[in-house]
């Protein structure tokens, strides 16, 4: 009504009495004199029913059954353990469409769990300091990929409390996942295996952007410790992996002052977290091979059909990669290495055997990714043997060196002595 139900009384007595004209009422009461004319005759049948709406005390067409609300909170329960697997109310509510097929608004599920005093595990205070610059989105899809890692206890629902590395490649223009890998730790390794599924699937982006890890950026001590050869060969300083890469491929890197000045990855990584834990636990994988896989094949795809956006511009800048570009011998680790009388080269503890090569006192690289181990002279490639045993290796080497000088040069070995 368009005046309060006391003075919509109170005018109605007076005209009633015929102390007040039906015209003056109306206007009193901010209605046209036909509209207050048929409230009157309404109230003279309903009484005070007429100050009722229709519709109170009902329940909505589309109101959600108490059956289902009890669902909701407590399988959330029954699935959610905040220790080693929190599961968010953004995640929960895709879950009630994807497994139980309940359709319910985000709010809805909130309300829900709220009133069941259930609390999301994300629920913090937000300290909110004042911005001094907003960096836009680019407009091109492939213009600027933003790169970091973050350490997380992925398995720690299947009792392994360690934290391994989840490298990823993120589409700043999009939010667009465009490569994920995991390690033991932040490491050269994850980079090159996460770049190259950005080259495979989309191609070369134009600009990178990321921290300052010693992957990408050397400091300044690292700068100025040229050997006596290095100095006489008027070398500069000395360049990190990242940057040799980016020369080869002809992208531009720029440096994060901060965390918050690459805020798109790192919001990013929450989400992720919180999704990523749920998904693994789901199909029992235990194991960081088991997780590239299911990262590479599902996960990617999975995240960026939920959060990914559409680009300012509808064109993509990915350049293609050139056909003569040997991909292998771009992304890896290259080490500097001198082939000596006997025909080896030494690394990290071990000798290692240059085969077909009769040669010595000549300079190559050796050359290590996720795929194995070779020398690399000229631009053509030579196999390596290791001459000497696995627990030689030198006990700073990375974890994932490791690894990589097993599953390619002991494991044979092994499973033919078995």
């Amino acid at each position: 009504m368009k005046c309060s139900v006391e003075e919509f009384k109170k005018y109605y007595k007076l005209v009633k009495e015929g102390k007040l004209q039906n015209t003056i009422a109306a206007k009193a009461c901010n209605y046209t004199p036909e509209r207050f004319s048929i409230l009157r005759k309404r109230y003279e049948k309903e009484g005070d029913k007429l100050f009722i709406h229709g519709h109170c005390g009902k329940k909505a067409y589309n109101a959600v059954s108490d059956d289902i609300r009890r669902f909701v909170a407590e399988q959330y329960l029954k699935e959610n353990d905040y220790k080693t697997n929190p599961i968010n109310f953004a995640y929960w509510r895709d879950e009630l469409e994807e497994i139980y097929d309940i359709k319910l608004s985000y709010r809805t599920v909130y309300d829900i769990l709220t009133a069941a005093d259930i609390e999301s595990p994300e629920k913090h205070k937000v300290d909110r300091k004042p911005v001094k610059r907003i960096r836009f989105r680019r407009k091109h899809f492939g213009e600027l990929i933003q790169w970091d890692a973050t350490p997380f206890q992925w398995f720690l629902w299947a009792g392994d409390t360690r934290y391994y590395a989840l490298h990823g490649a993120l589409d700043d223009s999009t939010s667009t996942f465009v490569g994920m890998y995991m390690t033991e730790f932040e490491c050269r390794y994850g980079y090159i295996e996460c770049r190259r599924q950005v080259l495979k699937n989309y191609g070369i982006e134009l600009e990178d952007y990321s921290d300052k890890s010693p992957v990408f950026h050397n400091n300044y001590k690292e700068q100025t410790t040229l050997t006596i050869e290095e100095q006489l060969a008027g070398t500069e300083k000395k360049k990190p992996l990242w940057e040799v890469m980016n020369s080869e491929l002809n992208v531009e890197l720029h440096l994060a002052q901060s965390p918050q000045a690459k805020g798109k990855i790192e919001r990013a990584w929450e989400t992720v977290q919180g999704r990523l834990v749920n998904e693994l636990k789901k199909r029992g994988i235990k194991t960081i091979e088991g997780a590239n896989r299911f990262i590479k094949n599902e996960f990617i795809n999975y995240y960026n059909s939920h959060f990914a956006k559409t680009p300012a511009s509808n064109v993509p800048v990915f350049r293609a990669v050139p056909e003569e570009m040997n991909l292998d011998n771009i992304l890896c680790v290259k080490e500097k290495r001198t082939i000596l009388k006997n025909g080896c080269i030494s690394f990290k503890g071990l000798k290692l055997k240059v085969v077909n090569i009769e040669r010595y006192g000549i300079v190559g690289e050796l050359c290590i990714n996720e795929r194995g181990l070779w020398y690399l002279y000229k631009g053509k490639d030579y196999q390596v043997e290791v001459e000497n045993g696995l627990h030689e290796l030198s006990a700073n080497a990375p974890q994932v060196l490791e690894n990589i000088i097993y599953d390619y040069m002991y494991k044979e070995i092994h499973e033919h002595a078995a």
